[in-house]
């Protein structure tokens, strides 16, 4: 009860703490295009890599995987556990990245046809752009997001509670530092700035990912993580992950493909 009291009172705290980062960012990304067609055009450009991290990057399959994850610590052990998070974070990684290239292949006719039809030509060619650029951070989140799901099913919290928060902080310096012409003033002093404008919020996504990643590390090393580079998908773990993951990817693909056509009628 007491391990259970600390770990609520972490998760709530730093829950807290990434809710003012976020505040925070929303502050600066208003001020920074308040007049600007240009975060309309972000907000499109994410929708598909969003859906895309709801599924396999730490979303869905996050979720189906910490039980299985609980159960083989229990019974097997940490080897045994790892081994099945390996083969799962090799997975999602390769099924990420095959479908990401699909995307950038697929992205003009994305755009036109289901993200934002009603964008002016040269709305939809800045939203591929960024559709493509932010799929890197989709990359980092298909390992991040399952670093998660391995550090909670070792009963660490701290880590992962902190991780959304480095994420924004990440989103804030891309704001701060990547996107302004002109650097933001502290006083009398100029902050530098390099005027990569609305792209410049997507490195700063991309950032924040790796942020996101990072600051789990120390805890796998701490759990024991051995990387294997195996995939065996008749391993009955992995197989125990996959029957689970099925009726999550319906639920979180009914809700994404909601927020996306709601803001899809918003843009048209």
């Amino acid at each position: 009860m007491k391990h259970l009291a600390k770990s609520t009172i972490i998760i709530a705290f730093f829950f807290g703490v990434d809710k003012i980062l976020g505040f925070i960012r929303q502050v600066l990304l208003a001020r920074q295009f308040s007049l600007s067609y240009e975060i309309d055009v972000f907000n499109a450009a994410n929708n598909i890599p969003d859906l895309l991290s709801a599924l396999i990057s730490g979303g869905a399959l996050g979720i189906a995987l910490i039980p299985v994850l609980s159960e083989y610590l229990q019974k097997d052990g940490r080897k045994a556990a790892w081994q099945i998070f390996s083969q799962i974070a090799n997975f999602a990684f390769i099924i990420t990245g095959a479908v990401s290239l699909v995307i950038i292949a697929l992205a003009p006719v994305i755009v036109d046809k289901i993200v934002a039809p009603g964008f002016p030509p040269e709305q939809k060619k800045l939203t591929v752009e960024l559709m493509r650029l932010d799929l890197l951070a989709i990359l980092v989140f298909s390992i991040s997001g399952l670093a998660m799901a391995g550090l909670q099913a070792n009963q660490h919290f701290l880590l992962p509670a902190l991780a959304p928060g480095l994420y924004n902080i990440g989103q804030i310096f891309g704001i701060v530092f990547f996107v302004p012409v002109s650097g933001f003033m502290i006083g009398s002093f100029r902050l530098p700035s390099l005027g990569l404008g609305i792209k410049g919020l997507v490195f700063g996504v991309i950032l924040g990912a790796c942020l996101h990643l990072l600051i789990q590390v120390p805890g796998l090393i701490k759990y024991g993580f051995r990387w294997t580079p195996v995939i065996n998908l008749q391993d009955p773990g992995v197989k125990k992950v996959l029957s689970l993951l099925g009726p999550r990817v319906f639920t979180m693909l009914f809700i994404q493909l909601f927020f996306m056509f709601a803001q899809k009628k918003k843009l048209s």
